[in-house]
């Protein structure tokens, strides 16, 4: 008798710990982002670039999660391919108003991307693939790009992410006008992931820029979700010229590649520092399930960074594996376990349902 209570106790006491624990683990971080400790870490803990700032609203983040859900389909190679990994999670899509999806084979084209038209939400979307692997022409696009090369307003901008948001603004953008024209009131979202998301990026700069190409008056009816954009994880935080390094060196000779990269990361001017950083536009939502020095995942947290300016720029190696953060269909599974309080949505329930069965 003694001996079940004393099991009970201990596992009773152990589950609170937990608890305790997942409920402030969010502030309770090893170390400090200016720290002699953390200053100049060869491998940095990504969770510190979102430190002590606020939780994102609910509200956005199921804005973001719908968004998550449907990129999914940017990456079919038709509409069958479109459809069947977003019903996988949103079992209502409805493929009728999928009204563009298209391929480009052009010289300087956007990566393949498909256009929805969502009358629930009121919502002219824009979905732009990641890197393909297989595709020869996303490395051309990724890899075109020198210090300085291409001037943009008052700083540099990617080349070859450039000359693709250029070639939407030719072709994709006469597209949106059409549908914002034809539905009166909505408003346009650009979504990208990776690759994608660099390219969404700078076609939604030029769009706010010049509004009229798509036919709206007001820049504010224009805005861009971007999914692990340049350079927001392990893949974006990567400098094209760290990128070629990777692809070049050997096994053996990655360590002191890494300790090399460090050591000329904390020997560098700041002006050369930022001669070579890419920093996506607008607000950042940094999304962690992962608490440094501990094992498996933890309820995920949202939270608001004004500005990547400063942060979101250290090469960050996740224990499972170097790619799985850069997932969009991961985040979607996190963030189908995340805290949701009761929104009277029919799409968030309808979602949530699927991780049911």
């Amino acid at each position: 008798m003694k001996l079940g209570k004393s099991l009970r106790q201990y596992f009773s006491t152990k589950a609170e710990s937990r608890r305790q624990e997942e409920a402030s683990w969010d502030e309770d971080l090893v170390g400090g982002r200016n720290s002699k400790l953390w200053k100049n870490r060869v491998f940095w803990q990504g969770s510190l670039d979102s430190q002590g700032f606020s939780r994102a609203p609910v509200v956005e983040v199921r804005d973001i999660f719908r968004h998550c859900v449907r990129i999914l389909g940017a990456y079919g190679n038709d509409i069958d391919g479109l459809i069947k990994p977003i019903r996988e999670h949103e079992p209502q899509f409805d493929s009728r108003f999928v009204v563009d999806l298209h391929r480009p084979k052009a010289p300087r084209a956007c990566p393949p991307y498909f256009i929805y038209v969502d009358h629930r939400y009121k919502e002219v979307s824009m979905y732009i693939r990641g890197l393909n692997l297989l595709h020869r022409r996303d490395y051309v696009v990724l890899l075109k790009n020198r210090k300085g090369e291409k001037p943009y307003e008052e700083g540099f901008v990617h080349h070859g992410m450039s000359e693709a948001a250029e070639w939407a603004t030719e072709h994709v953008a006469p597209v949106l006008k059409e549908q914002l024209r034809s539905n009166k009131g909505y408003r346009l979202t650009i979504v990208g992931h990776s690759l994608g998301a660099g390219v969404a990026a700078l076609f939604i700069m030029m769009l706010v820029k010049s509004p009229e190409l798509v036919g709206l008056a007001d820049p504010r009816e224009i805005r861009a979700i971007l999914f692990a954009p340049p350079r927001d994880d392990f893949l974006p935080r990567a400098s094209t010229k760290s990128v070629k390094r990777v692809f070049l060196v050997t096994l053996p000779l990655s360590i002191f590649v890494y300790f090399t990269f460090w050591l000329k990361q904390t020997r560098q001017s700041k002006k050369d520092e930022e001669a070579q950083r890419l920093y996506p536009p607008g607000k950042v939502y940094h999304f962690v399930y992962k608490q440094p020095g501990r094992r498996g995942d933890r309820p995920i947290r949202a939270r608001v960074v004004p500005s990547a300016e400063g942060r979101f720029e250290r090469i960050v190696i996740p224990s499972p594996g170097t790619i799985s953060n850069h997932s969009v269909l991961r985040l979607a599974k996190h963030l189908k376990k995340f805290d949701w309080p009761e929104l009277k949505d029919a799409w968030l329930t309808s979602v949530l349902q699927t991780s049911k069965k």
